[in-house]
């Protein structure tokens, strides 16, 4: 029903995809969150870290026929990668946006190590700690 709210009579999947992904952006609260979050969890408490948004997105859109997925590995961000997740869409290809960020397309900051929804991310546990990263200037 949310899905059905947010969209109307939209049925261009790019602009439905953009219309879900700035609803997410603009309704939930950026707010830090323990456990592995829902999308009914997250709709009812309008708040939550990448993982409540990437998950409710995710949920929107496959309410709205739109195939989609959870992401999850690391953005690049104030010289330093962080845990992240976001949400791939598909739109005649996989297309990775991110509703906690507003990117659409996602940037080249993520790197997705992972995909599925949060219970999948403690795979990636045997991952961080283990991978070196560094950021090349190209000019």
């Amino acid at each position: 029903a949310q899905a059905e709210q947010i969209l109307g009579s939209e049925r261009d999947a790019v602009k439905a995809a953009r219309l879900l992904l700035d609803w997410t952006y603009t309704t939930l609260a950026k707010e830090p969150s323990i456990g592995m979050p829902t999308a009914l969890e997250a709709l009812d408490s309008k708040k939550g870290d990448c993982n409540e948004h990437a998950v409710l997105f995710t949920a929107l859109a496959r309410a709205a026929g739109l195939p989609a997925r959870v992401a999850a590995g690391v953005v690049y961000l104030n010289g330093a990668f962080y845990y992240h997740a976001w949400a791939d869409v598909w739109l005649g290809q996989w297309v990775a946006v991110d509703p906690v960020f507003q990117q659409f397309p996602a940037d080249a900051t993520h790197v997705k190590f992972i995909q599925g929804g949060p219970e999948e991310h403690l795979a990636l546990l045997k991952v961080i700690g283990q991978v070196g990263m560094e950021v090349i200037d190209y000019q």
